[in-house]
């Protein structure tokens, strides 16, 4: 039978997954276009702004050019 401290650890090694996992999914939609599609297109989110920045290809910094000419 497991202690109550191998129980506890067990439950914070388990949401200490669930956390990464959490933050790894919010972070996946961000591209190298985050500060073009504020600067540029007045939007947050930066994969709805893909549009809007193959528009604007001559203001786009290096890395969100390659970013966007891949797509």
């Amino acid at each position: 039978m497991l202690s109550r401290k191998s129980l506890k650890m067990a439950f914070l090694a388990g949401m200490s997954l669930f956390l990464t996992e959490a933050v790894s999914a919010k972070d996946a939609y961000k591209t190298p276009c985050r500060a073009d599609a504020k600067r540029i297109c007045h939007m947050d989110n930066d994969v709805k702004a893909q549009g809007c920045l193959k528009q604007h290809l001559s203001e786009l910094t290096p890395a969100c050019k390659a970013f966007i000419s891949k797509q």
